[in-house]
């Protein structure tokens, strides 16, 4: 995903966020968008998760840092239970690969939280991609509370998954990645203070960034939990569809 365009409408109760300024018809949505077809091929675009920028992401049993439905289409990090206050589950960051023959347009994720109420009312959420095609910058999606970032998608219509071996283009590559550090207090994520369109502007720091802008990493500004929000877990969910 090469962003050009992106508009981000957030899940609240409140009038919702436009962001512009990342990916070519990129959109956040509150409901899934794109599907998939059956042609002739192989389709196969494999989900995998990693830990980035030396950040310490929670793992389970084994040390697993995620796991994946049974058909492979969801990957959901494991669980993270804050220890105090101020928090984060460092940079998750999942990646689909096109390991099949054929194109795969369209390409959608699919992203969600499970967490308590009070927490997935209290918490932060920073959202970076280097996405399809050529470039390594990571640029800004979301920063901001993730009451507004559940049950959202980000798709790019007319993108490509290409095949292995296909040289990358603006708007075509193999692979795309989606980078999630949920956060709250002072930590270190992707995002810095910068949050997307004037989210969190009440917090008096001043700090506001255009979703499509260079992400750039430091110290968040964002408030630490409050009551019993501490006790309870957040698990990041990804899941891609596409057009083939």
């Amino acid at each position: 995903m090469k962003f050009r365009t992106v508009l981000l409408v957030a899940a609240m109760s409140i009038t919702g966020l436009s962001l512009i300024g990342v990916g070519a018809h990129a959109t956040f949505t509150a409901s899934t968008s794109g599907g998939q077809g059956v042609t002739a091929g192989i389709v196969s675009d494999p989900l995998s998760g990693t830990c980035v920028s030396s950040t310490n992401c929670p793992v389970g049993t084994n040390s697993n840092l995620y796991s994946l439905s049974s058909d492979g289409e969801t990957l959901t990090f494991t669980p993270d239970t804050p220890s105090g206050l101020s928090f984060t589950t460092g940079d998750e960051e999942v990646t689909a690969t096109n390991t099949g023959n054929i194109p795969l347009t369209d390409p959608t994720w699919t992203l969600s939280a499970n967490s308590g109420n009070q927490l997935v009312g209290e918490a932060y959420v920073c959202a970076t991609s280097t996405g399809i095609g050529t470039g390594d910058t990571n640029f800004l999606l979301y920063n901001g509370p993730l009451s507004g970032f559940t049950g959202t998608s980000y798709a790019l219509d007319g993108d490509v998954l290409s095949t292995s071996g296909t040289p990358a283009t603006a708007t075509s590559g193999p692979t795309d990645n989606f980078v999630v550090d949920v956060y709250a207090g002072s930590e270190q994520t992707l995002c810095g203070t910068g949050f997307t369109n004037g989210t969190g502007a009440d917090l008096g720091t001043g700090q506001t960034m255009i979703a499509g802008s260079p992400a750039t990493p430091g110290t968040s500004t964002a408030p630490t939990l409050v009551g019993d929000s501490a006790g309870q877990s957040v698990a990041i969910s990804a899941e891609m569809t596409y057009q083939n």
